[in-house]
């Protein structure tokens, strides 16, 4: 019963999907998943930058939301702008409106293609508060796949780790014949991994730079590189 239990809970966690017939196969796909959620991005914040400009010189109860997902509008959004078409009489607040509709449908093609590709991959870690990509990793490779602690270890010293996490953010491993692989994509989060580590480095260097400026206004020595 206790083995059960387990097995259980590790399916709970991780999922069961199909499984690349190798690492080449994994990034093959990644590679996919990383093209398209970038695409999808662009054109979501397309959407955006379209809705601001509908916004701009309109009253309060006329405006639109700005979508709060990152697939862009959610169907009640859409049946809203759809229906402000039909009674738009200004042909340039008009165009405004169909280019978010099919803006969206750019989006929602290419979140079919999305769901196909990862349909052929290991089903992803949703992240949590207070996940580390190390953690997810070596609980992946010591639980499910078995391997010792000291040997999930090493793999996970020779891989690449996102510093940081946000809830949200999907995580996907693989492991076969002693190679391992993980990359990270944004998942349901607006903001892509790549997006958060910039934001977290500039605010690194700009705390930084504000020290350093505050060390030399008290005269202080700043340290040596």
């Amino acid at each position: 019963m206790k083995k059960t239990l387990i097995l259980l809970t590790l399916v709970a966690l991780f999922g069961c999907s199909k499984e690349p017939n190798s690492m080449d196969d994994f990034t093959r796909l990644v590679g996919k998943i990383q093209s398209k959620s970038k695409e999808i991005g662009n054109i979501n914040m397309e959407i955006a930058d379209a809705v601001q400009k509908f916004n701009a010189n309109r009253k309060a109860d006329e405006q639109i939301e700005i979508p709060d997902s990152a697939y862009g509008l959610n169907k009640e959004q859409l049946k809203l702008v759809q229906d402000m078409i039909q009674k738009e009489q200004d042909p340039t607040y008009r165009g405004l409106l169909t280019q978010i509709v099919d803006k969206n449908k750019q989006i929602q093609k290419l979140s079919e293609d999305l769901e196909d590709v990862k349909a052929k991959l290991p089903k992803p870690y949703s992240v949590k508060e207070g996940d580390s990509h190390y953690n997810v990793c070596f609980n992946f490779l010591t639980k499910e796949k078995g391997l010792s602690k000291e040997r999930a270890n090493e793999l996970l010293q020779q891989s690449f780790l996102a510093d940081d996490l946000l809830p949200g953010f999907n995580v996907w491993l693989y492991y076969n014949d002693d190679v391992f692989g993980t990359f990270v994509n944004q998942g349901s989060v607006k903001i892509s991994p790549n997006q958060f580590a910039r934001i977290i480095r500039k605010k690194q260097i700009d705390a930084a730079r504000q020290e350093v400026m505050e060390q030399m206004k008290n005269g202080e020595e700043t340290p040596k590189p």
